[in-house]
This record gives C-alpha cells, structure tokens and sequence, in this order.
C-alpha cells in the first residue's frame, strides 16, 4: 500500500500559526495527494499506454510533526520533507520515474509555497519517493492475515 507522509515544524500545525500566515499543512498535504492520483508511468505490458503510478484507493496519507525542526542549528530556518512509499515493487516504477515524481511534487510545494509571503524562510524541500522491496523486510496486514489463514 502506498504512503505519503508530510513532515512539518509542529509549531506549523497550531491555528494561530494558520491564522498568521495562512499556510494550512492539511491543505498542502489534499493538494499533494491530488498531485499523486494524477503522476502516470508507462505501462510495461502495454507500451506507449500512460498508466496511474500508484493505485490511488489504497493510498494512505498523513501529516508528521516535527519538534525542534530547523536547518543548520538555525531556529529561524525551516524545513519540509515528503515522502511518497509508492507501494509494492511494480514493473515500470523505475528510478528514472521515481525521480520524475518526486522533481513533480517539489515543483508543486515550491509553486504553493509562493502564496504564503508571511510563512517563515523555508530552507529546505525535500521529496523522497521510493518503491517497497517486499525482499527488504515489508509485509502488509493482509499478506499477514493470508498467511495465518494459510497455516489453518
């Protein structure tokens, strides 16, 4: 199942904090997750056929706070980081689509971040996006449940 985790300066997340500056974590993350249902790959099976990246119904999405976040020792200086876990290892997801996602979903925070003149410096954007290796130690509730129903 594919996850996207915003993480943001806790101090962020408080309504007078909203209220100063405008910038609201839930509606960047809503606009993020619309930005995910649109990001199309090239389907293995059929070449030339643009395909969604992620399955959209199974993904899960939530806002992070951070404590104590800055840059470089700096109070002053903020950060924002997100993380796309795109899901199960999918033929077609390569590293080159990876990263086309994550310079789409930087772009789109840059470009939502520029309504927001009152918002503290932001120092750092960082997109992570990266593919589940089920190999690597991942396992879901449902694989789980099946397993278990399995050894019956």
């Amino acid at each position: 199942m594919p996850h996207l985790r915003l993480q943001v300066a806790e101090e962020w997340l408080r309504d007078d904090f909203i209220q100063a500056t405008g910038f609201d974590a839930k509606k960047l993350l809503d606009h993020l997750v619309q930005v995910v249902a649109g990001l199309r790959m090239e389907s293995v099976s059929s070449p030339g056929e643009m395909v969604p990246m992620i399955n959209l119904s199974n993904l899960k999405h939530a806002i992070i706070p951070l404590h104590y976040a800055h840059v470089a020792g700096d109070p002053a200086k903020r950060f924002l980081h997100v993380t796309l876990a795109a899901g199960n290892d999918t033929p077609g997801r390569t590293a080159a689509v990876r990263l086309r996602a994550s310079q789409v979903l930087g772009d789109e925070i840059d470009k939502f971040l520029e309504g927001f003149p009152k918002l503290p410096a932001v120092a750092s954007v960082t997109v992570h996006v990266q593919d589940i290796d089920r190999d690597r130690g991942y396992s879901t509730t449902a694989e789980r449940k099946k397993k278990r129903e399995a050894a019956k």
